[in-house]
């Protein structure tokens, strides 16, 4: 299927209206929290110095009260790619900061993502094959039972009894204290043993939905005419549900798979502070905490936009493998 010029104007121009209005909102948010992240940095490190107050706000651009001022400052840094200077870790660019929060953030979560939607899928897929069974109705009662939990409470009933009780998991942080003085493969092996219990905790608490949106969406596919024409053609039960069943099944999870992805540079900002973790979540929750504007500002538009771009990449690909959409 070819796209025409007004799907893909549409599609874009939508994308960048969106991002636009996710700027503007991230300008103006952090700025309607109380405090003044100025007076507060010169209270912890200047004895609440008056005049290194006034620097610090001359320095973050705080000096003017005009939020148009601020307002135009601020996307005349993102066009020139400076996203600002930490307040909490001045004088550190918040693209420092980001950076180096991100890896630990795209390999725990990432990898979360991509396995829980692979494990549910293989579950909904079996459930929706036989429903009623001792598997799907275990399954469906599992799957209601974790989609009511929260996360920072399986992430906390794991770290009780993984890490506390039986100790075969660290109760938090990256990497092991001694980790600079590892030679490479202790510090590799360091890194995926503290990360296990994150991952698994995330894949659990995020399992049942997709568990559940797979098995209805098979379910709803084994109803439909061109499954029983298959079946009267004699076709093997394999082939029905992975090539006919599944194939179908899975499109409409696609679109789940692109925005889950687009979160993935937020974190589990829960998972993330209840283990210590320094990804871009634990890095999020601490710059609020601190009235830290351009952090907090960089941390939303990175999430805006890898949201925005996943969702776009969604609407171009979607209709590519699945010829019945209207490109509209």
């Amino acid at each position: 299927m070819r796209y025409n010029s007004v799907y893909l104007v549409k599609r874009i121009g939508i994308a960048l209206v969106t991002l636009y209005v996710a700027v503007t909102l991230n300008f103006l948010l952090p700025r309607l929290m109380k405090g003044d992240p100025a007076s507060a940095l010169a209270s912890e490190k200047a004895l609440g110095s008056q005049e290194v107050a006034n620097a610090l706000k001359a320095q973050f651009g705080l000096d003017n009260p005009s939020l148009w001022y601020q307002y135009a400052k601020y996307i005349k840094q993102l066009l020139h790619g400076n996203l600002g200077v930490s307040y909490a870790n001045f004088p550190s660019p918040v693209a420092d900061v980001m950076l180096k929060a991100l890896p630990w953030t795209l390999g725990t979560v990432l990898t979360a993502t991509l396995l829980s939607y692979l494990i549910g899928w293989l579950i909904g897929i079996r459930g929706a094959w036989k429903p009623g069974s001792l598997f799907d109705n275990s399954t469906l009662f599992s799957s209601f039972f974790l989609s009511s939990v929260p996360f920072f409470w399986i992430a906390i009933i794991f770290i009780m009894i993984f890490s506390f009780y039986l100790g075969w998991f660290p109760l938090g942080q990256a990497v092991d204290p001694a980790y600079d003085s590892f030679a490479w493969f202790d510090k590799a092996k360091s890194v995926l043993y503290h990360a296990f219990l994150p991952v698994f905790t995330l894949i659990i608490a995020t399992l049942a939905g997709h568990i559940l949106v797979l098995r209805n969406n098979l379910m709803r596919v084994l109803s439909e005419d061109y499954m029983l024409l298959a079946k009267a053609k004699g076709l093997r039960a394999s082939r029905r549900k992975y090539m006919y069943g599944a194939r179908n099944a899975l499109l409409p999870s696609f679109t789940g798979l692109m925005t889950s992805l687009g979160h993935v540079i937020g974190g589990a900002i829960t998972t993330e502070i209840v283990f210590s973790y320094p990804g871009v979540g634990m890095v999020t929750f601490n710059a609020i905490l601190n009235h830290d504007f351009p952090l907090i500002q960089g941390s939303f538009l990175c999430i805006a936009i890898s949201v925005i771009v996943c969702n776009l990449i969604a609407d171009l690909v979607y209709p590519l493998i699945d010829p019945r959409v209207a490109l509209n």
